[in-house]
């Protein structure tokens, strides 16, 4: 069985060193300005030429992740930019935006492309439904099982990656807008602003729940797939992802190295265990990969980088802390310079910290301090005459420098190694060292006549099991060979030694420090009269080496063509406008034309049936239902008929593996239309003749993408909210106004997670239906750090969602909109009571008639909201801004 691929990430030089040296058979880091990490270090066009130059040479590809969403205004500009970026020959581009795709395709067909887990790919029928974009590999979302995952493989041809170590994120990837809606930053546009790590104060039926391991109910523990990486290589992945673009290079030494030790099957010792926690860790566990555990997946007492757990403070004495270790299977090493952080979990105020660098650990029995120190007091486990003694609990006696106040440390507290000086210096040698650099194993063989030309042949050894799907097609071959002419070779005037041709040859041959080959095998051809001087064996390695980095460096004809890419999106953003598009309505006036107010349709999104009956007599057309889990849909439908409105229902934000049931739901009930929120229901309803309209989920920011999901048989198409008023504009430019559908109304989602924080914080179950369904017991709010509050809402598959306490209104801009040639308006509810619905709707549906001036009308609508009304991320004017050096 062949091994995955071990990919790492780089966001520094010393990143992609640190990687090759320990093991990566891939990386990948950001295309300059375009990428999912705002934060990291921008490369140059020069920097990028040269990784990916000396990452081939020494076997390892290249993947260029340009894993954001591209606006209008950006993406007309993109082509010259791309036509540059593909003539640097990367391995492929991680992408996530569909229209991007699209057009680095139309730019170049053959650059390979893989589609970012930021598309939020669940389903075989996601993943397949991408492949006609050209996506050649798939990197699924980490909220998959490895059940799940094995499914997937089960039905797709295509390449699947996985992620298999570092953050996890509590909001389904591509999903999350908490950082646009908490603080104005995109987690599309590569600015998250970690509003998961923040504390949050829970509110349940009004009270306030008080727990310190519910403090940071969104912070996810550290993903680490070690147990399933045998798996994981059994079900067929082709890729195995490391997260981590801004972590350090001893943190990627650390990771490659485990993980590449681990995938050659040799047994992991606690050197190389222990760096994955100390460097950096929340806590590692295995995330999803063995399915639904909410208890385990957040840990809610902290969100920062603790490190490795040691254990708990039994005794505070005069020199000294006693603590009691924690049972594991790997030994802790305790080291002299260590940090050691001591902490105490309180619900308020904020936990109680303290800590210094460790001068001395001492093990010891419990109950006899002070005596039976092993013999190296740094690997803290009993000696075996301990366990044969039937000790069960181990000691550690921890001593610090003067400067550490002890009175600060108190029983109970836990504690932690989160620094390590001397393991940190170890891994540094790995990229910085030479002895340490990756060089690739190559034959060598010197032959020749005398007379004729000495011919020098160089052939590199195979360096990796790795072979998967795309490696013949992608990469240059282990096994090329090329050989080179030198001088003519002369006979020597005296007699030769034995062994002298071999010796020289190999002290000239074998100098090779400074490129990416070591020599292997040296094999000699040559008459034992030959003459071979220093200087002339120098000068055809050195020819020999060029050529070889020559032939290693031939790539695929990429043929790269701006032009081309400008042709596509002159195509695809031709729209043509009905005639008699009608002039937009004057803010504090309305309108009295009939067939511009007759050419609108009014949606409203209910998410409790007893909504429904409140919307009887109302100026409205549409009602799509979107209920939460044991809510039958064919009465709710059947009376939403009787009122005299056309029914539609939502799907899931999601599809995953054994969730088809939703579709076949509205495929039985086939109603007048189907809201489509995920790629991988599109693939299943695009075919079923129900009319379907395209949420924002689907993340359309850009004329490329609204033209290939319109051409999946959507009828309308909700834009991302990752756009703000220009943006949106921007799009309405080059874009069929009558197909765009605008939520005029709604509260906003922050975190969209797999992760069920009432099951988390109200009860003590793993998951459903451990939970006992408490989401349906109670009505849970969030309070964030700015004093303000927040829905948690659970859907049909028990994932939750945050919506934002405060209604976004878009009523602003219904003028321009109309102008637009927009005549599709969604209304959204969320957990309001049938008097209120009334009052709302009644209010938006005058104003979208015309019968209501819009600023009277905002001001009726902010009355009617419980914690106010916003204006949102629609209005929010800032737009990205390169914080780092330039691309050129």
């Amino acid at each position: 069985m062949n091994n995955p691929e071990l990919l790492l990430p780089v966001g520094t030089r010393d990143m992609l060193e640190s990687a090759i040296n320990n093991g990566a058979d891939a990386v990948y880091y950001g295309v300059p300005h375009w990428n999912a990490r705002g934060r990291t270090e921008d490369f140059s066009f020069e920097d990028v030429e040269e990784m990916i130059r000396y990452a081939r040479l020494r076997g390892v590809k290249t993947y260029l992740a340009m894993n954001i969403l591209i606006f209008e205004r950006e993406i007309q500009d993109l082509p010259e930019f791309l036509e540059r970026l593909i003539a640097l020959k990367p391995d492929a581009f991680i992408i996530q935006d569909i229209g991007l795709a699209r057009l680095i395709k139309a730019i170049s067909p053959e650059q390979e492309i893989h589609a970012s887990t930021q598309m939020t790919l669940a389903s075989s029928e996601a993943v397949n439904l991408v492949k006609d974009i050209g996506f050649s590999r798939a990197v699924l979302a980490r909220e998959l099982s490895a059940k799940q995952i094995a499914q997937i493989k089960s039905l797709t041809d295509l390449e699947l990656e996985v992620f298999i170590h570092g953050a996890l994120c509590v909001s389904y990837s591509g999903q999350c807008l908490t950082s646009e809606n908490f603080g104005g930053r995109s987690a599309n546009r590569g600015q998250c602003a970690q509003s998961c790590r923040l504390p949050y104060r829970i509110f349940d039926d009004g009270k306030e729940w008080k727990d310190p391991k519910a403090r940071y109910l969104f912070s996810t523990r550290d993903l680490c797939a070690l147990p399933k990486l045998e798996e994981l290589r059994e079900i067929g992945v082709e890729s195995l992802k490391v997260e981590g673009r801004l972590k350090s290079p001893e943190y990627v030494a650390a990771v490659s190295h485990a993980y590449r030790k681990a995938l050659e099957k040799s047994s992991l010792t606690a050197q190389d265990l222990e760096p994955l926690e100390v460097l950096f860790s929340r806590g590692l566990n295995t995330g999803w990969l063995d399915g639904v555990n909410h208890q385990e997946l957040v840990d809610g007492s902290f969100s920062n980088h603790h490190g490795e757990f040691i254990g708990t403070v039994v005794q505070v004495e005069r020199g000294g802390v006693i603590v009691e270790l924690e049972d594991k299977p790997v030994p802790c090493t305790l080291l002299p310079g260590d940090g050691i952080l001591f902490e105490e979990y309180r619900a308020e105020p904020e936990p109680r910290q303290t800590g210094s660098r460790l001068y001395k650990a001492t093990i010891q029995q419990a109950g006899r301090r002070g005596k039976n120190a092993i013999t190296d007091p740094g690997m803290l486990r009993p000696s075996s005459a301990q366990a044969m003694a039937g000790v069960t609990r181990t000691q550690v006696r921890l001593e610090f420098g003067r400067e550490f106040n002890l009175r600060k440390v108190s029983y109970g507290m836990k504690a932690y190694r989160n620094d390590s000086p001397a393991l940190e210096k170890e891994l540094h040698k790995t990229f910085t060292d030479k002895s340490f650099a990756k060089h690739i194993p190559v034959c060598m063989t010197l032959e020749g006549k005398i007379g004729e030309p000495l011919k020098l042949t160089i052939t590199a050894q195979a360096t990796s099991s790795n072979v998967i799907a795309s490696e013949a097609k992608q990469s240059p071959s282990d096994n090329s060979a090329v050989t080179v002419n030198g001088a003519i070779l002369e006979a020597s005037r005296n007699e030769v030694a034995s062994d002298a041709l071999q010796t020289i040859a190999k002290k000239e041959l074998s100098a090779l420090s400074a490129t990416a080959y070591a020599l292997d095998k040296l094999e000699i051809k040559l008459p034992a009269n030959a003459f071979l001087p220093g200087k002339v064996l120098r000068s055809l390695r050195q020819e020999a080496i060029q050529a070889f980095d020559e032939k290693r460096l031939q790539w695929k004809e990429l043929a790269p063509s701006a032009n081309a890419g400008r042709e596509f999106l002159h195509k695809v953003s031709v729209k043509e406008i009905p005639a008699g598009v009608h002039p937009g309505l004057r803010s504090g006036a309305g309108t009295t034309d009939k067939a511009a107010s007759n050419r609108r349709t009014i949606t409203v999104l209910v998410r409790r049936p007893e909504q429904i009956n409140a919307l009887q007599g109302l100026d409205i057309d549409k009602v799509v239902m979107d209920f939460d889990w044991g809510v039958k849909y064919d009465e709710p439908l059947e009376r939403i008929h009787k009122l005299g409105f056309e029914a539609g229902i939502a799907t899931l934000r999601i599809h995953k593996p054994g969730e088809n049931h939703y579709i076949k739901q509205i495929l039985t009930l086939m109603p007048e239309f189907a809201l489509v929120r995920n790629l991988g229901s599109l693939a299943l309803l695009k075919d079923s003749g129900i009319p379907m309209v395209g949420d924002y989920s689907l993340n359309a920011t850009n004329s490329a993408t609204y033209d290939w999901l319109l051409a999946q048989g959507l009828e309308k198409l909700h834009p991302s909210w990752d756009l703000n008023s220009t943006q949106l504009f921007d799009l309405l430019k080059n874009i069929d106004g009558s197909k765009l559908e605008l939520a005029l109304h709604q509260y906003m989602p922050a975190f969209h997670s797999e992760y069920c924080a009432f099951a988390r914080a109200l009860t003590t179950g793993r998951r459903f239906p451990e939970c006992k369904k408490i989401c349906t017991q109670h009505k849970v709010e969030i309070l964030d750090h700015k004093g303000e509050r927040h829905f948690l809402q659970s859907d049909a598959e028990c994932r939750n969602t945050l919506f934002v306490g405060k209604p976004q209104s878009a009523l602003k801009l219904l003028p321009r909109l109309i102008a637009q040639n927009v005549s599709s308006y969604r209304l959204e509810l969320l957990d309001e009571e049938p008097e209120s619905v009334r009052r709302k709707i009644d209010i938006y549906t005058q104003a979208i008639r015309g019968k209501l001036d819009i600023d009277t009308a905002i001001s009726k609508a902010g009355v009617e909201e419980k914690y106010g009304l916003s204006e949102g991320q629609l209005f929010n004017q800032s737009v990205w801004q390169d914080r780092k050096k330039g691309c050129d």
